[in-house]
């Protein structure tokens, strides 16, 4: 009986098959371990611990106000926050008084609204005062302070479904911090009155408003 050799092209092709086919199964084992992880890691919910998460993946929250974000636990010492600006005149009505507007609204927390009036008693002589009130939407207490230059500072807290106003009686600056559950909104405002002892006085409320939060 003859013995069979394969060619030596045929001998390369065969090796070749082999080689293919083992790399390809080690190619399957290796995707099957590393099924679920990103650059070999594997990821974990915004919700771990910082145990859980040592050397892994963290994905972002995916519901709730911070949703698309990181928890602040994984990215010690950094604050999270924004920035909304507000501007509100009004004509003073002669010896009667504005109607409140809405001039920030506080998601969480409650509403900061202005209104204009005439301190004069006399017809056709107006002086503005602005009037600003701050109401508590939120199921618990929020804490507030404010400062008013030549107004004594007030620091309390405001009961849910309750409201702290205070009036500025001429032109003036403002600060209001408010805080709940680590949640901080700082105003920094304006008021100026123009056209004081004329008949035809207004109100100007104008500034920004600061949200920081540490969320863990």
């Amino acid at each position: 009986m003859h013995r069979l050799i394969p060619s030596p092209s045929m001998a390369v092709a065969l090796l070749a098959l082999v080689l293919a086919t083992t790399g390809t199964a080690v190619a399957a084992v290796n995707y099957a371990q590393n099924a679920g992880k990103v650059d070999g890691k594997d990821a974990v919910a915004s919700s771990a611990t910082l145990r859980q998460a040592a050397g892994n993946v963290v994905a972002t929250a995916s519901k709730g106000d911070a949703k698309g974000t990181l928890p602040g636990k994984f990215v010690s010492d950094v604050m999270r926050g924004g920035a909304d600006s507000f501007a509100r005149p009004a004509v003073v009505n002669d010896n009667a008084n504005d109607v409140a507007t809405t001039i920030g609204d506080i998601p969480g927390l409650g509403t900061l609204s202005a209104s204009c009036f005439d301190q004069n008693k006399n017809v056709g002589v107006e002086d503005p005062a602005t009037t600003l009130t701050f109401g508590n939407t939120a199921p618990i207490a929020v804490n507030l302070s404010r400062e008013v230059p030549g107004q004594a500072s007030v620091i309390t807290a405001i009961a849910p479904n309750t409201t702290n106003a205070f009036t500025i009686g001429g032109s003036n600056t403002f600060r209001l911090h408010l805080e709940k559950s680590g949640i901080n909104y700082v105003f920094e405002g304006v008021v100026r009155q123009d056209g004081r002892n004329t008949p035809d006085a207004r109100c100007l409320v104008y500034g920004y408003a600061l949200r920081i939060s540490n969320t863990r």
